[in-house]
């Protein structure tokens, strides 16, 4: 618990990390200001239906990777991690510990943003007259949304950390993810469905928006999620245990 507290501190002071969490609620403000100013808005039920609310909570997402990212090779261009070994020898437990501190660390902004996002656009709705379906149901809705986000940023985290382990540097990591999300793009758009359940970011979309459809003989059919649960835990699982071989073996600046 103390590296893990001594982590922690560590990743709320870094300049770099206060901006990403005012860029995760700016960001979702923008949103909320410029539906609020649209001349023609669909439902707020609508938007949750095709994703929109999604597309918004993504980009927090993806920001919780950088911040992962940063966490641990701004140590090690510091020289941080070299020092923390010579306190704390037994490499396991501080590389575990820097995970576990990305994980909890992008909580506290991941749920603000998206609290941001979701009261404001449902207010902007409701105070237009669109909701389009029972509070109840799009509160819940939204609720667990809310959870989805959050799991699928901790994940995002957890898993930028351990790739910045890998390759040591914060814009390799960070390259890598938009490179593989323009690559991925070009190519869902021309695979079959069976190849397109297998890709992370899709997989992650449809995380987000709670559901996966799938064409079959009589239509659009909505699918559980656990196959895409399944598929991004394995990946973050698959990461961070090839970092922990990395770290245990490598040279440590």
């Amino acid at each position: 618990m103390g590296l893990l507290w001594a982590e922690l501190r560590r990743f709320g002071v870094r300049p770099a990390i206060r901006w990403i969490a005012v860029a995760m609620l700016a960001h979702v403000a923008l949103a909320v200001v410029l539906t609020a100013f649209a001349p023609e808005v669909s439902t707020f039920a609508a938007m949750l239906e095709q994703g929109q609310i999604s597309f918004y909570a993504m980009t927090s997402v993806f920001l919780a990777y950088v911040a992962g990212v940063l966490l641990v090779t701004g140590e090690a261009a510091s020289g941080g991690t070299r020092a923390l070994l010579t306190v704390e020898p037994r490499r396991g437990r501080v590389y575990w510990s820097k995970l576990a501190a990305a994980g909890l660390a992008v909580v506290p902004g991941i749920a603000a943003a998206y609290a941001l996002l979701a009261s404001g656009m449902y207010w902007v709705h409701a105070r237009a007259g669109l909701l389009g379906g029972p509070p109840s149901d799009l509160v819940l809705a939204m609720t667990w949304g809310g959870v989805r986000v959050l799991a699928l940023a901790v994940c995002a985290a957890v898993g930028g950390a351990a790739l910045g382990v890998l390759v040591r540097r914060w814009w390799v990591a960070v390259g890598l993810a938009v490179a593989w999300f323009l690559l991925e793009e070009q190519v869902v758009l021309s695979a079959a469905s069976g190849v397109r359940d297998w890709f992370p970011l899709t997989n992650a979309d449809a995380w987000v928006r709670g559901t996966r459809t799938v064409l079959s003989g009589d239509g659009l059919l909505a699918v559980p999620l656990v196959h895409s649960a399944l598929l991004l835990l394995g990946l973050t699982l698959v990461l961070t245990v090839l970092g922990s071989v990395v770290f245990r073996h490598r040279d440590v600046r």
